[in-house]
């Protein structure tokens, strides 16, 4: 009877690696799905550029004559001036909405090359912590559930000496942070996104909180297991490797990563000596 039980022992626990493999197999395939598509929209942006950059002259045009009529037609004395001016004044507002819009494709587009510049350099590369988390929160304001229905409270210490690494490993787990936490907030009415720096005791912290409704106790010290997640489902469904993936990146610098979590205040801490 013994040696059946541990026959049936190892059978489980092969079954558990078979399975547990089988995951890592399935991870492999999403990542090199998602670096394929990352590659094509790096030659996209990279051939938006010069359209955007004439588009950009085209308005400077535009709003040159725009400007040049308006001051026409204040000067002149027709039936018809009155009308005429008021529809000039309305261009110029459309133009201003369109340069708006313009100008922030174009920044958009300059830090995504940046950032490819970056995540494509073999070497380690000194880097600007503030700048960078500042960059990868911008681009969310292309999420509107971001831009329109989270509060976000962002607060950046002047003193946040440069670190040396590569820059990947910093951006990808920002927004592994700030995903977990906006997918917190989704199910609750208060919707505050924290992300902050500051400079403690000799370690440079990234503090990334949210109000959702928290981690429970019994699951907390689960988290950062590989393939462990409480929010998968068969319509969406979860690798629960988030955290798993912000401590493997973070420990070449000798990073540590800390969650605390009670009912609407969770935040994770990451220390990173200086």
């Amino acid at each position: 009877m013994l040696a059946q039980s541990d026959h049936l022992q190892n059978i489980t626990a092969s079954h558990s690696h078979q399975d547990l493999l089988e995951r890592c197999y399935n991870e492999l395939v999403r990542y090199y799905r998602f670096s394929a598509v990352g590659q094509r929209c790096s030659g996209i942006i990279h051939n938006m550029n010069t359209p955007l950059q004439v588009l950009s002259f085209v308005v400077d045009v535009m709003e040159q004559k725009s400007a040049e009529e308006t001051a026409t037609l204040s000067e002149a004395v027709t039936p018809l001036s009155a009308e005429l001016l008021a529809l000039a004044e309305q261009r110029q507002k459309s133009l201003k909405q369109l340069r708006q819009e313009v100008d922030n494709l174009l920044a958009i587009s300059r830090q995504l090359v940046y950032q490819g510049m970056h995540e494509s350099n073999h070497d380690p590369l000194p880097l600007d912590l503030n700048r960078l988390i500042q960059e990868e929160l911008e681009l969310y304001r292309a999420n509107l559930f971001f831009k329109h229905k989270v509060t976000k409270n962002f607060r950046f210490s002047d003193n946040l000496p440069i670190i040396s690494g590569y820059y990947i490993d910093f951006s990808q787990s920002l927004r592994l942070l700030v995903d977990n936490a906006l997918e917190a907030l989704e199910k609750v009415e208060q919707r505050e996104l924290r992300v902050e720096t500051a400079l403690e005791d000799g370690h440079r912290l990234i503090r990334v909180g949210d109000t959702g409704e928290g981690i429970a106790p019994e699951v907390l010290p689960l988290v950062f297991e590989p393939f462990f997640t409480t929010r998968g489902s068969p319509d969406k469904p979860r690798a629960g490797l988030g955290l798993f993936m912000v401590k493997r990146l973070l420990a070449p610098y000798r990073g540590q990563v800390a969650i605390t979590s009670q009912p609407g205040a969770t935040l994770v801490t990451v220390s990173l000596p200086v």
